[in-house]
């Protein structure tokens, strides 16, 4: 009597595994959560606009956290494009690092063009290249190509002295032209 037990609990137990094989050969049936892209979701001012005030500060919003560091890679250029001089600014994240406003150091200067540049290399908190795609450019914007052959300039100097965070899928990022009252 006992063994026939004992060979009852194998039974059940050789089913049991059974059915977990086979179960491990088929392919899940709902795909995996897709992964969220912190996108670019404001600038101000935003690309195109005129009459911006010369004490003006420079704000971009972002769908989800930014990785600590990345107001590096955000310049204010006198002229329109990013071949003039930069403007020196403060830039402050908020405290859940989804906003980064910048102030520059003096007013702008009256009725002159500046432009906003947004570095490709932007990371999220996740270390995932931030998006500004259609949304960037519903704001104004419009994508700086690397120019590295073509003797593109970057304050002054060729684009190829960028560092490396600056550049992403070909580009060195959106750039934003406003002008002041």
């Amino acid at each position: 009597m006992a063994v026939r037990v004992h060979v009852q609990g194998l039974l059940v137990a050789a089913a049991w595994v059974a059915a977990g094989c086979s179960g491990s050969t088929t392919s899940p049936t709902t795909p995996p959560p897709a992964t969220s892209v912190t996108r670019l979701v404001s600038v101000s001012p935003m690309g195109g606009m005129s009459g911006v005030a010369d004490s003006t500060r420079i704000t971009l919003m972002f769908s989800g956290p930014m990785a600590a560091g990345m107001e590096q890679y955000m310049d204010l250029h006198v002229g329109a494009g990013v071949a003039g001089s930069t403007v020196p600014m403060n830039c402050v994240w908020s405290t859940d690092l989804t906003r980064l406003t910048c102030t520059p150091g003096s007013p702008l200067q009256p009725h002159s063009e500046y432009t906003i540049h947004v570095g490709a290399g932007m990371m999220d908190a996740d270390g995932h290249p931030m998006d500004m795609g259609p949304d960037g450019q519903a704001m104004g914007g419009s994508w700086i190509p690397s120019g590295g052959m073509m003797g593109g300039m970057h304050d002054g100097q060729p684009m190829g002295m960028m560092g490396a965070g600056w550049t992403s899928g070909g580009t060195i990022g959106m750039e934003f032209v406003f002008a002041t009252g």
